[in-house]
């Protein structure tokens, strides 16, 4: 299933599914759009070219959901726009592709290559499997370490998905005689790809590496003064985390129970999946130190001041140099380079709407609106309406770029801790991303799986992001006192 099938089942645009078959008039329609909010006149306080620079925001975001082209190419048209109408000068349109955050992402996704191409991290995958696999809930315990064990190694949840979990809990299952193909994905293939679903996720809120998206809110919280390491993120992340870790495959157990409970076989299917593969060769030894030192690197480098992107740079070159990767490896990585044009452009016109004050206007106006509410209600209030945001805005990237600026301005003028409040909506944008199969990019690579159904979905999505909620404000928050943030 592609990913605009997915997108048709977004109830907000469910009337425009039959006009996905013409580009020219979607296209024609985002244009609209964006001229209606280009026209509205700025308030006070917001530079004349904020609006403007708002309809080409909103435009590419639905641009996005209606996919009438890619979103590379929305993105460069958006940004051709932009420079045209005098919004951003080509001198800032270039620099924006010189972003440290951005080639830190670049760099270390095309470093994290070498678990696939070596078969490392199906090895280790597999090894977790075989310790785990003795019944239903301990063989989805063991999936979600296998996430958790590559989250601060592989700073991509898609590539862990499409590389890793999602073929290792494919096979599995079929290998357990559970398949959609012959109605039976309630078998297990159910179970385990919606536990694997949030173990991508919730591994993803752990590390600063793990994800693309974690690199990009550091950098928004940087522009407004506050600083968060990596082993502050872990730190901060960490009881929270785990507690999500711990009752998420119970949770998904009881809601969606799967008819196979005792699985002894599945320790056989992962040793013959381990036999099948080469012995371990050098590469692998190479891949495993590399990636060791560059953990080590990341954690201790804030003590020294050595760049993230730097140590993802040094670790390339090293397998580059070792032979582990070669330059078609780099050349041939079109999907990080896509990243790195679409999240820089993306990242430029977010913040010009900062610098043209509209974020600043609306955080006044809801400001207003909360004034007489206690920090801790603020706090929960925004954070809710923040999560509601990724059943419209697809991407983790997208929803942070759309949203984290102006709501971590807004939660820190009414009086919430600064770095609480910034941690908290990052902490929802990386554990977010299951609510629809649209919402990030492993969504629609698990549903296209065909063992969870769209019902399914979201009604797990609904219940279990009210218990993760809960989890992150109030277990978070007396962690957080605990350390002294509170």
């Amino acid at each position: 299933m592609e990913i605009s099938r997915v997108v048709q089942f977004t109830p907000t645009l469910f009337v425009f599914r039959k006009l996905k078959r013409n580009q020219v008039f979607i296209s024609l329609i985002l244009c609209a759009i964006g001229g209606v909010i280009a026209a509205i006149p700025a308030p006070s306080g917001v530079a004349p070219q904020a609006y403007p620079m708002f309809g080409i925001f909103v435009a590419l975001v639905l641009g996005i959901l209606l996919k009438p082209y890619p979103i590379t190419t929305l993105s460069l048209f958006g940004f051709f726009v932009a420079i045209v109408c005098n919004l951003i000068t080509i001198e800032e349109g270039c620099a924006c592709f010189g972003e440290t955050v951005i080639w830190f992402i670049a760099l270390a996704s095309i470093a994290a290559q070498s678990f696939v191409k070596t078969n490392l991290g199906r090895r280790i995958a597999c090894i977790f499997i075989k310790q785990t696999g003795t019944h239903s809930l301990s063989l989805a315990y063991g999936l979600m370490l296998s996430e958790c064990a590559f989250a601060p190694m592989i700073p991509s949840n898609t590539a862990r998905a499409v590389c890793l979990s999602v073929p290792l809990a494919v096979s599995i299952s079929e290998a357990l005689g559970s398949s959609p193909k012959d109605k039976t994905e309630k078998v297990i293939g159910q179970f385990l790809n919606l536990c694997n679903m949030h173990a991508n996720q919730i591994s993803s809120t752990l590390f600063l590496t793990a994800m693309a998206c974690n690199s990009m809110v550091q950098k928004f919280m940087a522009n407004i003064g506050i600083t968060i390491t990596w082993c502050e993120w872990f730190l901060m992340a960490l009881v929270p985390g785990l507690v999500c870790v711990l009752l998420s495959p119970w949770l998904i157990y009881k809601l969606a129970p799967p008819k196979l409970k005792e699985i002894p076989q599945a320790k056989v299917i992962a040793q013959k999946q381990l036999d099948a593969m080469p012995p371990i060769d050098k590469n692998e030894i190479k891949t495993i130190c590399v990636f060791c030192a560059m953990l080590l690197f990341w954690v201790i480098g804030s003590f020294f001041k050595i760049p993230t992107a730097l140590v993802a740079l040094g670790g390339l070159c090293v397998l580059l140099a070792t032979g582990v990767l070669d330059v078609d490896d780099i050349t041939g990585a079109k999907e990080v380079w896509s990243i790195v044009i679409w999240l820089s452009i993306f990242t430029l016109l977010a913040w010009k709407l900062t610098e043209f004050g509209l974020i600043d206007y609306y955080s006044a106006m809801l400001k207003a609106a909360l004034h007489e509410c206690s920090w801790p209600i603020v706090l929960i209030i925004v954070s809710a309406i923040y999560y509601l945001g990724r059943y419209i805005l697809p991407g983790n990237t997208i929803h942070a770029c759309a949203m984290f600026p102006a709501f971590a301005q807004l939660l820190i003028a009414c009086g919430v801790p600064a770095k609480v409040g910034c941690m908290v909506l990052a902490f929802i944008t990386a554990y977010c991303g299951y609510v629809t199969p649209y919402a990030t990019s492993p969504c629609p690579i698990i549903f296209n799986t065909g063992y969870i159904d769209l019902k399914l979905w979201w009604k797990i999505g609904v219940i279990t992001g009210f218990f993760y909620f809960f989890i992150w404000i109030f277990v978070g928050g007396a962690w957080w006192k605990v350390l002294g943030y509170l």
